[in-house]
C-alpha cells in the first residue's frame, strides 16, 4: 500500500511538472512606459499622424494651474509636444480623425474644448445645465458630429463639428449616464445608466435623437462600451460584477456574460476586428485581459505596473495604449503610475 501511495504521488508530480512546463508563452509584450507629469485619466489615438494624446490634470487638480494635452510619439512614446489648455482640467478625449480636431472634457467645469491640431487653437463649448458633469466623449465623423454623457445633468450633449457649438441635447432624467459609443451606420447612440440594477444600455436614435430601446445588461453599474461594427455586438464592461457583458446589438440579448475573475474591476476596453479580441483594463488587478471574441475565453493576462483606465488601439499595428493612474494607498509600491504603457504582439 505504501509502495502504491508514493507511486501516485510521483505520478501526480509528474503530471504536474508537465502541466508546468506546458504554460502558454506569453504574445503580448510592454513595448514602451511613458511617465506624465499629470494625473493621468484617457488618451487617444491618432491615426492620420500616428501620435497619442493623453490628457489629466495637475496634481491636487488646482484650477489654477495649466493643464495640457501631451503629445506622445506612437511609436517609442517620447514626449514630442504639448497643447495648453490653460486653466481647464482635461480628464475625457476623442479625436476627429477626418477634421483633425481634438475634444476634450472638463468634467469638474461642465465644459469641452475643441481643439484644432493644425493651430493648436482652442474652443470652449460651455455646458448649459447648471449640475452638468460630463465623462465620455465619442466622434460621428459621418456627420461631423460629437456626443458626451453627462451624468450630473442627465443627457447626452450633442455638439455641431463644423461650427464647434453645443447644438443639442438628449434628455434622460432619473439615470447617470457614464459610457458611451456611437454607430455611424446603423444611427444609433449607445449610453450605459448606472443608476438601475437592470443594468441598462440606452438606444437612441441618432436621427430623431429619440430613445428606441433599453438593453438590460443585468449587472449592477454598467462602464463603458466597445462596439464590434461588422457583427452588430456590444461589449460592456461591469466592474462591480468583474465582467464583460456582450450583447447583441440587433435584439438586445445577452450573448454571454465573461467572467475575469474576483475584484478585477474592469474599465476601459476596446476591440480589435482584425484579430477579434477585447482588450479590458482590469483596474484591480493592475492588467490588461485579452479575450477571445470567437468563444469568450481570456487567453492572456498582461501586467501594467499601475491602475489601468482607458485603452485605445492603432488598427493599423494592433498595439494598444493604455493610461496607468496612481494608487490612493501611498504605500501600495507600482511602478508605472501616471504613465502611457504600449502593449505590443510579439
Amino acid at each position: 500500500m505504501r509502495t502504491l501511495f508514493f507511486t501516485v504521488c510521483l505520478a501526480g508530480l509528474a503530471v504536474a511538472a508537465v502541466a508546468q512546463r506546458k504554460k502558454p508563452e506569453p504574445t503580448y509584450k510592454i513595448d514602451g512606459v511613458q511617465k506624465i507629469n499629470a494625473e493621468v485619466y484617457q488618451l487617444v489615438h491618432n491615426p492620420t499622424n500616428g501620435n497619442v494624446y493623453v490628457v489629466g490634470p495637475k496634481a491636487g487638480f488646482n484650477k489654477n494651474s495649466e493643464n495640457f494635452v501631451y503629445v506622445l510619439n506612437g511609436t517609442n512614446l517620447a514626449v514630442i509636444d504639448s497643447i495648453s489648455l490653460g486653466k481647464k482640467l482635461p480628464f475625457g478625449i476623442t479625436v476627429n480623425n477626418k477634421t483633425q480636431t481634438l475634444y476634450i472634457g472638463h468634467a469638474t467645469q461642465n465644459s469641452v474644448s475643441a481643439v484644432d491640431l493644425k493651430t493648436k487653437t482652442q474652443k470652449i463649448i460651455e455646458g448649459v445645465k447648471e449640475k452638468g458633469r460630463i465623462r465620455e466623449l465619442v466622434v460621428d465623423e459621418n456627420r461631423n458630429l460629437v456626443y458626451v454623457s453627462d451624468h450630473g445633468h442627465p443627457s447626452i450633449w450633442i455638439i455641431d463639428g463644423a461650427t464647434n457649438t453645443l447644438k443639442n441635447s438628449i434628455e434622460y432624467p432619473d439615470a447617470s449616464l457614464l459610457g458611451l459609443n456611437v454607430d455611424s451606420e446603423r444611427k444609433r447612440i449607445y449610453t450605459t445608466d448606472s443608476n438601475t440594477m437592470e443594468g441598462n444600455i440606452l438606444v437612441f436614435d441618432s436621427e430623431k435623437n429619440e430613445l428606441i430601446s433599453k438593453f438590460k445588461t443585468w449587472s449592477y453599474c454598467p462602464l463603458n462600451i466597445a462596439i464590434d461594427y461588422k457583427n452588430n455586438r456590444l461589449f460592456v464592461s461591469q466592474s462591480n460584477d468583474n465582467n464583460v457583458t456582450v450583447v447583441d446589438g440587433n435584439t438586445g440579448e445577452i450573448i454571454n456574460k465573461i467572467y475575469l475573475g474576483y475584484d478585477t474591476s474592469p474599465i476601459g476596453l476596446v476591440y480589435d476586428e482584425k484579430l477579434n479580441v477585447v482588450y479590458t483594463a482590469n483596474r484591480n488587478k493592475k492588467e490588461i485581459a485579452v479575450i477571445d471574441a470567437k468563444d469568450y475565453k481570456v487567453t492572456e493576462r498582461i501586467p501594467t505596473g499601475g491602475l489601468p483606465n482607458t485603452i485605445s488601439i492603432d488598427k493599423a499595428t494592433g498595439a494598444i495604449y493604455v493610461t496607468n493612474k496612481t494608487g490612493r494607498n501611498p504605500e501600495e509600491k507600482l511602478e508605472n503610475t501616471n504613465a502611457v504603457v504600449k502593449i505590443s504582439k510579439i
